[in-house]
This record gives structure tokens, C-alpha cells and sequence, in this order.
């Protein structure tokens, strides 16, 4: 009977913890990429997150967010705080949000020197 409780809190804590993950905000067989000018990288959990400043079509300066990892995670794929400084120009690759909001699921930033950093979100 233990055995059969304890697989049943298993399940049912798996399943909350699959349900926050949910990435269907974001368009996975797209990709996309844009340049900008990171604003701010914050470098905390659950996710990491990047606004970067994008000149838009008018000339306007939009900020996007592009969600990446959780701290531990990104830092099995070599980013760390300072990967990214305010101020440094980069181009991301991401999934593009589904309601059409500028932003979305962080894939790669290609810094100034070229360097390419990835992140492998958890759905492919």
C-alpha cells in the first residue's frame, strides 16, 4: 500500500511540475531571428530572461523579451550572469511568441565576437 501512495504523489507531483513547463505560448516549428541592443539579462529562476532593444520598421526602439532556461539549466550549456552585458549588441534566434508579441523562447545568442551561445528548450 506505501508503494502504491508514494507512486501516487510521484504522479501526481510530476505532473505539476510538467504542467509549469508548458511551452505552448510559443510557435516551435518557427524560427526566427533578430538583432538588437541587450537592455538587461537577467540571470535568474525559473526562467533567464533577455530584453533586448529592437529598432523597429519606424525607426522606434522596442524592448523584447526572450525567455531561456532556469539558471542551472542554461549554465549545463555554458552561459553564466555575465554572458550577456547591457549595452553589447547580439542577435537571437528564438521561437516566436504565438499571439504574435514580439519575444519569445530564447534558442541562441550570437555575440559581437561571433561566439554563439545556445540553449536547448525542453519541448523540440
Amino acid at each position: 500500500m506505501k508503494i502504491w501512495s508514494a507512486l501516487a504523489l510521484l504522479l501526481l507531483y510530476t505532473t505539476r511540475v510538467t504542467a509549469h513547463h508548458a511551452e505552448a505560448t510559443f510557435d516551435h516549428k518557427k524560427l526566427a531571428t533578430v538583432p538588437g541592443m541587450v537592455k538587461e539579462f537577467l540571470w535568474a529562476n525559473p526562467h533567464a530572461l533577455i530584453y533586448l532593444e529592437v529598432t523597429g520598421a519606424g525607426g522606434q526602439i522596442d524592448v523584447n523579451v526572450f525567455e531561456g532556461g532556469s539558471v542551472n539549466a542554461m549554465r549545463r550549456y555554458g552561459w553564466s550572469a555575465g554572458s550577456l552585458k547591457p549595452g553589447e549588441k547580439v542577435t537571437i534566434d528564438y521561437h516566436p511568441r504565438r499571439d504574435q508579441r514580439p519575444g519569445g523562447m530564447l534558442v541562441a545568442a550570437t555575440l559581437p565576437d561571433g561566439k554563439k551561445l545556445t540553449w536547448q528548450p525542453s519541448m523540440p
